[in-house]
């Protein structure tokens, strides 16, 4: 065999590997491969006499990770909620999705959640668990596509995600709040510059739910074409760009932001008083004082 076939072949072989690889990427951020778990968990003795309000922070990821952002967001929200006084227990088994462990949370925060993480019995159960009277605080990759679950991209995040600009992927944002939105959000900034990878829906929620914040679109790159692979998705939503919105359901709550794809995000001081303030409008405790000190850093440990 000559030099030159050998070559050819070889070039060929490395394309092959290239477009399987990029498949199997594309596939894994878009729809995910499904690993559960089924059993229940062992939970900290210390729970069952917990008297403050309990948090449960779920960040398992079954499609495209965000690590950066799930340690560090983690961190984040996990001083928040002690500085609150709250009680905050953090897993990715979705084998605390059961009945009797689940109810022992007053509120759940999907830190970047993707892929199909649940069972449909346990998906059952979180639906109940909402409908009844439960709380969701979903964060970023929690509202992506990837989820496979009507219900839950329908009744929960409402506005169906179309994709995210790629070139530049972060950029500096402005946000600017709604006038007509709950008491428990009056402190937060009218508006506050961001640097984040911007999620684009397909539509803005419907009349159920009740924007938050409005991501300000002028000098920013809404285009999230991929050469050969996509190549439909040059645009954004205009002058109606919802980032941040919340609703009732049922006898429970639902409270989505598009904010935190990174670490860098979460350490930004208003990011920071909007999870506290979604934290309060969910447990139902508004008289608790927003974050007036220097913003939590998460390289200090608690």
């Amino acid at each position: 065999m000559s030099i030159i076939k050998r070559l050819l072949l070889s070039l060929l072989a490395l394309l092959v590997m290239a477009v399987i690889g990029l498949s199997l990427f594309t596939f894994k951020a878009v729809k995910g491969f499904p690993f559960y778990e089924r059993e229940p968990i062992e939970l900290p003795a210390i729970i069952d006499s917990v008297q403050h309000s309990r948090i449960l922070l779920f960040s398992k990821t079954n499609a495209y990770r965000h690590g950066d952002a799930i340690e560090g967001g983690n961190m984040i929200i996990t001083q928040i909620a002690r500085k609150m006084g709250h009680y905050i227990f953090t897993t990715e088994s979705a084998g605390i999705y059961n009945p009797e462990q689940l109810s022992l949370f007053d509120l759940v925060i999907w830190n970047n959640v993707s892929g199909k993480v649940l069972t449909r019995e346990q998906r059952a159960i979180f639906q109940s668990y909402l409908l009844d009277g439960g709380v969701l605080v979903a964060l970023h990759a929690a509202g992506d596509f990837s989820h496979q679950w009507d219900w839950y991209e329908e009744e929960c995040i409402g506005a169906p995600f179309s994709h995210h600009p790629l070139d530049p992927q972060i950029q500096e944002g402005r946000l600017y709040k709604s006038k007509s939105i709950d008491s428990t959000f009056d402190d937060l900034a009218s508006e506050f510059i961001l640097s984040d990878e911007w999620y684009v829906f397909d539509n803005v929620p419907d009349s159920n739910f009740t924007v938050l914040y409005r991501l300000d679109e002028s000098g920013l790159s809404m285009n999230g074409n991929l050469p050969i692979l996509i190549k439909d998705k040059n645009y954004g939503m205009g002058s109606d760009h919802p980032i941040v919105w919340y609703r009732t359901i049922g006898e429970g709550k639902v409270f989505y932001s598009a904010l935190g794809h990174t670490a860098a995000s979460f350490q930004h001081p208003e990011h920071q008083r909007l999870l506290e303030s979604a934290i309060n409008w969910g447990l139902k405790d508004p008289d608790i004082p927003l974050l007036t000190s220097t913003p939590i850093d998460s390289t200090v440990t608690q």
